[in-house]
């Protein structure tokens, strides 16, 4: 990995790093949410033209399903998921930069802006690949939560190789976008395959699954965030592990409580056991009662989501929570 860089301060008071970098994305379209906001039906990539570049809105995701089926070689655990693009997005800007370098600069201060962003991976990796001698000037709004379990690092990596293949005409085909999705980060190429999806390996072997009606969380952050590594470290495999149909047959067949019986995650109770705190939400969400159908933490935390009946049950779960000081809450939904 390479060295990360001190960042600089540009004149707006924004972090700002250079390297040289490439990448590419797909031409799904919609109406633009506000950053950060819910967008009824919107849970795609967008990608689209803008003066002068390329904007992209790159989705948060959750885990529906995530068993972990053992240790590999490689060091990393190979894994079994299913994953749903969400309607809250982090937002990215790129024009050219005809001097070949690519500069970062991300409204999130504890974000590094160099080379161990993923975004400025992306790019390096794509440069690479495609012996391209442009750059870019690179703006990230961050509005998915660090270390939350969203994987807006691995959206916001995927969302550059999407921008970069627009504004630079490389076309690349879908497949190779994919390989290097994979090589770059486990989530990365789940966000070429959205809305849904099973994610199996360390995560970059993605089958797209096709999602029968709409569905709406509410999705509780807490102020803290959870290294990947210190939870994966805990994991113990079971010599039995859960099985993924059930949850694929509620999404197949459509109706929410099936797929509320299925919700699991294999990372949660020791996430729990990290930091005891994560219980308060935990314990928050299944106090809801009637107006969800279950909750689980998403990927290695610290995030949780409420899987809700309806959409005004979703607003009403977001009214409840709010007061408890559990953290930030927000409405978002997933579904075609």
């Amino acid at each position: 990995m390479p060295t990360e860089r001190k960042p600089n301060v540009d004149e707006h008071g924004q972090r700002v790093g250079s390297v040289c970098v490439i990448l590419k994305p797909s031409s799904r379209g919609g109406e633009s949410p506000a950053k950060g906001e819910v967008a009824v039906g919107i849970n795609l990539m967008i990608v689209r033209s803008i003066a002068g570049g390329v904007e992209v809105l790159a989705p948060a995701k959750l885990n529906l399903f995530l068993e972990v089926l053992g240790r590999r070689p490689d060091g990393y655990h190979e894994i079994e998921s299913v994953m749903v693009a969400v309607s809250l997005y982090d937002s990215l800007t790129f024009t050219d930069d005809p001097s070949g370098e690519i500069s970062l600069r991300c409204n999130e201060p504890a974000l590094s802006v160099g080379g161990d962003n993923t975004v400025v991976m992306a790019a390096v990796r794509l440069k690479q690949l495609v012996g391209s001698l442009r750059g870019a000037r690179i703006v990230l709004d961050k509005a998915i939560p660090i270390q939350s379990g969203l994987a807006g690092g691995s959206s916001d990596a995927a969302a550059t190789l999407a921008a970069l293949d627009r504004l630079w005409d490389l076309h690349l085909p879908p497949d190779r976008l994919d390989r290097l999705a994979g090589e770059i980060g486990s989530d990365v190429a789940f966000f070429a395959h959205t809305p849904a999806a099973v994610c199996r390996g360390r995560g970059e072997r993605v089958e797209s699954v096709p999602l029968k009606e709409s569905y709406h969380f509410v999705l509780v952050c807490p102020p803290f965030g959870m290294s990947t590594a210190d939870v994966y470290r805990q994991v113990a495999p079971s010599g039995q592990p859960r099985p993924i149909t059930p949850v694929l047959d509620a999404l197949s067949r459509g109706g929410l409580a099936d797929l509320g019986r299925s919700l699991f995650n294999r990372l949660q109770p020791i996430a729990e056991a990290l930091r005891p705190e994560l219980t308060r939400v935990r314990d928050a969400l299944a106090n809801l009662g009637p107006l969800l159908d279950g909750s689980l933490m998403s990927g290695s935390g610290s995030a949780y989501f409420g899987l809700c009946r309806t959409s005004a049950a979703a607003r009403r779960a977001a009214d409840i929570l709010k007061p408890l000081g559990l953290g930030w809450v927000r409405v978002v939904n997933c579904g075609p």
